[in-house]
């Protein structure tokens, strides 16, 4: 096996305001190859980094992305007194940074919050900051969430010659794509890889029926966001490809910790000890989760605009398991 890739989680998340060009640095500075980062579209149609709908979490004003024009926006600053002067970069930013650090390639999360035309003023900046198709699709890997954004970058030729990614924490939704992309059988529009939560890789039905799957299909598999030290010495026992991680230098002394040798397999805790408890109680979670996120009866509203399901995300998501 050879060694793990090691992906900065929207940059550098772990140490610096996350998203911000400052963050590129550092994840740059630290060796990473490839960086995961997030898009979401304003109002007027300019296309910014940021991984939530609204700027309040990392800037000192709580806006609506898509609700407020660009103008507006670009007077933010990160609200932590250190990194006073980031500001929220658009993705022309982040594509002139990237042109800059040519050793480096940017992973696109694209929310599916956004609209679907996100996809093609993505493709328009890029070739806006540098006219080469070519180029870009050397640099940059899409990352999907359903299918029917895959479907809309065929039927538009967004994705022709591009290398993109489900990113999910459903093993079925990854299925379907994966079915697209056979049924599809175009060398231009094939799936590159899967993005899934480390939880998932944790399971038997996992080990046993989904990785030898995606493996037959030709497929790169990626983990998120891995960040403890027992998550790296499971996740160093599997033969995946890269880790999604908020800290690249730690991520990296962890996996040359945990090196794949034949001695260093998948072994489950037992389920009496601490470790045991958080990593079948982490599994119970993410089963609840898929249950609960992928049922159609979760997302009835019943406290007002809340469904159980949105209740359950944001829930997990100040737990850190999202």
């Amino acid at each position: 096996m050879s060694s793990i890739e090691i992906l900065g989680h929207r940059a550098y998340k772990g140490c610096y305001p996350e998203n911000t060009l400052l963050a590129y640095d550092k994840a740059y500075e630290a060796g990473v190859h490839t960086i995961e980062t997030d898009i979401q579209m304003t109002k007027d149609g300019v296309v910014v980094i940021n991984h939530d709908a609204t700027t309040g979490r990392i800037f000192d004003q709580d806006l609506v992305i898509a609700e407020t024009d660009y103008s507006e926006l670009a007077n933010l600053r990160c609200k932590s007194t250190e990194y006073r002067n980031e500001k929220l970069p658009t993705l022309v930013d982040a594509l002139e940074w990237a042109v800059k650090h040519p050793n480096v390639q940017l992973m696109i999360d694209i929310k599916f919050t956004n609209e679907k035309i996100i996809l093609i003023k993505t493709l328009g900046d890029m070739l806006r900051v540098k006219n080469d198709v070519a180029y870009w699709q050397q640099r940059i890997v899409w990352g999907l969430w359903t299918l029917d954004w895959y479907q809309f970058g065929v039927e538009t030729g967004v994705l022709k010659d591009f290398r993109f990614i489900v990113i999910s924490l459903s093993l079925e939704i990854a299925k379907q794509f994966v079915e697209y992309s056979e049924r599809l059988d175009n060398d231009h529009y094939r799936l590159y890889g899967v993005s899934l939560h480390y939880v998932c890789s944790w399971t038997s039905q996992f080990q046993k029926e989904w990785f030898p799957y995606l493996r037959k299909n030709g497929l790169k598999v990626y983990l998120w966001t891995v960040n403890s030290e027992p998550d790296f010495k499971y996740l160093c026992s599997l033969p995946i490809d890269g880790a999604i991680t908020d800290d690249p230098v730690t991520a990296r002394q962890l996996c040359q910790q945990y090196k794949k040798t034949p001695e260093n397999t998948f072994k489950r805790p037992y389920f009496n000890s601490k470790e045991g408890f958080r990593f079948y109680g982490f599994i119970a979670i993410y089963k609840l989760v898929i249950t609960l996120l992928f049922s159609p009866w979760s997302h009835y509203k019943i406290l007002g605009k809340w469904s159980l399901a949105q209740l359950l995300f944001q829930i997990l998501r100040l737990i850190h398991f999202l």
